[in-house]
């Protein structure tokens, strides 16, 4: 979910090296010919958080919340698959802590990937998939407007995400061994609830009465084995990460990104090893899927950090019994489609729409749009979900606040009964690519779907049908990958649309925007199915090098006051804690976003040992949070550890590391604390 977002955004080796690279590889093959192994399997993951202090954040569209500390960190989790008897066929998938994948974020990726590794990566088997987590900083979006609340493009920020993407896909590549992958099922019924219920019961009695829930319940895991052991898993499940509610102002990567981390710590991973275990938790089709099960914005936790911790730990439990059930194991060969679309103007035929030839439409964001999802919060008071009238005085004020250009008459006949809040598909350029990428991927007997898209509970159950229905009896499963390679708003049923909730105002091409995607992934999977070339008849239009640029950071750096040093530990109150107490120390500091860098680390919680002090915490960590604030004009950070109950009685301290003005390298050091 993206709310309120109005500026309109354009989800954006050497020889000798590569000589490596042959050798290498023809070592797996040979190995892989001594084993039962499909496939050649590697995994990698990397830091991409991003800047922590002072940036707009991703999703709700509110200029006022800005990052203001830290969480739990962003991560980059990839995972590369070859053929073992034919390792040119590979497919890249990764799912990333982020709210979104800018089209030019996989652009940027695929280029860096080229210049390594020459054909072996490209548009048609990398997919790059998006957690959704309304937690994250945004300002990695590609624009051709100054005008907005989304906090302007920050290409420090953009490249920072680039890189860790690509680290932990090379990482993965130089990780390929001969190996495994095991399947399984399961379901997740107190997942999530529906958030949108009168739209889902727009759809035909026959339809629904197909299903039990009106939430995708189940939940698909691979595991990865290699002759090491498990290395690592992915699972898929919908559900949306506004757990974290639109008040917060640490980054996390809410929900999944807690599973991840729980799972990695179970595992023994250290986010120092090339060789830890990788546990994804990547997204589906959650599009009118709400972790705030009360529909209220609250629950099922009392607060907003509770409900991500239930959320991730339900997602958990299933997770662990798949991990431990996982027997079917994949086969067979590995072959990927991918193709573009321009969807201002793309002919459905009426196979697909049950109502004639249909056409879609040029993108628009409904009055809907503006309203909100009440039940997870936002939404400007001036809208509300199913407003289908359009309103003189609203354009107007519209017109008056942003400057934006008064809806055409096409465009409002062919998005109706869409009350049209503005349009960003016309005009020389668009304000917003109608470029979309779609791509289908087959390992053995799996087929994933990744679409661009927030794809609704009913929605996706037929675009896996049309899926399924272009493919012989080899399919037994088909994934929805959502918010992969790009991002272009939500895709609603038809009957969901005329509704015009949230879902359907933000549904950018109009009425036929599902028909359009069924059509196109019948004929990707046809085109699977058959062996043949699928053409793409448009190019993305790239508009790297085009937007309006700000940088992260301007103005005075104000350094301590007087007498203060960065480091310097401020007063204490307490030095005695029990367990499942909250120990706070605060620090003189800098803000984290002059110096922005990832992969770093703010925080140590040091335990003392009889061979001094051993580092037991740090800012990746659940229990941990750090926060800056203003104080006489600079920066103080306010380091927290919840204290674990499982936790040694002994002496603990917690140290500040940071970056001055200069961008030197400080340190502080709390007082010593004992826990009884």
């Amino acid at each position: 979910m993206i709310k309120l977002v109005i500026r309109f955004c354009i989800s954006a080796g050497s020889r000798w090296r590569y000589g490596l690279y042959i050798v290498l590889m023809t070592s797996a093959v040979t190995k892989a010919a001594d084993t039962p192994y499909p496939y050649l399997i590697g995994r990698g993951m990397s830091d991409i958080t991003g800047p922590s202090y002072g940036i707009q954040m991703w999703g709700f569209g509110r200029n006022d919340q800005l990052t203001e500390g830290l969480h739990i960190r962003q991560r980059s989790r990839a995972f590369v698959i070859a053929q073992a008897d034919e390792p040119t066929k590979r497919l890249v998938f990764v799912t990333a802590d982020l709210g979104s994948i800018e089209h030019h974020i996989t652009l940027a990726v695929i280029d860096q990937l080229e210049q390594r590794y020459g054909e072996t990566y490209s548009i048609n088997n990398v997919i790059l998939s998006a957690t959704h987590t309304h937690a994250g900083p945004g300002g990695y979006w590609h624009s051709r407007t100054d005008l907005g609340l989304d906090g302007g493009f920050y290409p420090a920020h953009f490249a920072a995400i680039v890189k860790g993407i690509v680290a932990s896909i090379t990482l993965a590549h130089d990780d390929l061994q001969p190996g495994a992958i095991h399947l399984a099922k399961g379901k997740l019924s107190n997942g999530g609830a529906n958030r949108s219920v009168p739209a889902y019961m727009e759809n035909p009695q026959t339809e629904r009465d197909q299903h039990i829930a009106n939430t995708p319940t189940e939940m698909t895991l691979l595991k990865f084995s290699d002759d090491s052991g498990d290395i690592g898993i992915v699972n898929w499940h919908a559900l949306h990460p506004t757990a974290m509610n639109y008040y917060n102002r640490l980054i996390s990567g809410d929900h999944k990104g807690y599973a991840s981390l729980k799972m990695e710590k179970m595992q023994g991973t250290s986010y120092s090893d090339k060789s830890d275990f990788v546990a994804a938790f990547a997204q589906s089709d959650p599009g009118d899927v709400t972790p705030n099960t009360n529909l209220d914005n609250r629950g099922p936790g009392t607060t907003d950090v509770e409900t991500t911790q239930i959320m991730g730990e339900r997602q958990l439990r299933v997770a662990l019994e798949l991990f431990d059930n996982a027997r079917e194991t994949l086969s067979g060969p590995i072959e990927t489609r991918q193709i573009y679309v321009d969807l201002s103007d793309y002919i459905v035929d009426a196979g697909f729409t049950n109502a004639g030839p249909q056409k879609t439409c040029p993108s628009a964001y409904g009055y809907a749009f503006a309203g909100g999802s009440t039940e997870d919060g936002g939404g400007h008071f001036l809208f509300e979900e199913g407003m289908t009238e359009q309103s003189v005085w609203l354009d107007a004020l519209i017109s008056w606040l942003t400057g934006a250009p008064k809806w055409t008459e096409a465009v409002k006949a062919c998005q109706a009964p869409k009350a049209i809040l503005f349009e960003t598909g016309t005009g020389q350029p668009p304000l917003q690519s109608q470029i979309r990428s779609v791509t289908i991927a087959r390992i053995g007997q799996l087929i994933i779907l990744a679409m661009p898209t927030e794809v609704t509970t009913m929605a996706g159950r037929r675009l896996r049908t049309a899926v399924m229905a272009q493919l012989g009896d080899w399919a037994k499963h088909v994934i929805l990958a959502g918010y992969s390679n790009g991002y272009a708003g939500y895709v609603t049923t038809p009957e969901e649309y005329v509704l015009q909730h949230y879902e359907g105002g933000h549904t950018l091409h109009g009425r036929w925007t599902l028909p359009a995607y069924r059509q196109i992934a019948s004929q990707l999977a046809n085109s699977l199915e058959t062996g043949s070339a699928l053409k793409s008849k448009v190019t993305y239009d790239d508009w790297r090098g085009k937007s309006y640029e700000t940088t992260l950071h301007s103005g005075v750096i104000n350094a301590p006051p007087k007498g203060a040093n960065y480091g310097d530990s401020l007063p204490m109150n307490r030095l005695q804690y029990r367990k499942g107490e909250t120990f706070v120390a605060e620090f003189w500091s800098s803000n984290p976003t002059a110096y922005y860098v990832t992969g770093n680390n703010y925080l140590l919680v040091e335990s003392k040992t009889s061979t001094g002090w051993q580092a037991i915490a740090s800012d990746s960590d659940w229990d941990t949070t750090i926060r800056w604030r203003k104080k006489r004009g600079s920066f103080v950070a306010k380091l927290s550890w919840r204290i674990p109950q499982d936790i040694a009685a002994g002496d603990y301290r917690i140290t500040h590391l940071g970056q001055d003005t200069l961008g030197q390298a400080f340190t502080g050091i709390s007082d010593t604390l004992q826990i009884k």
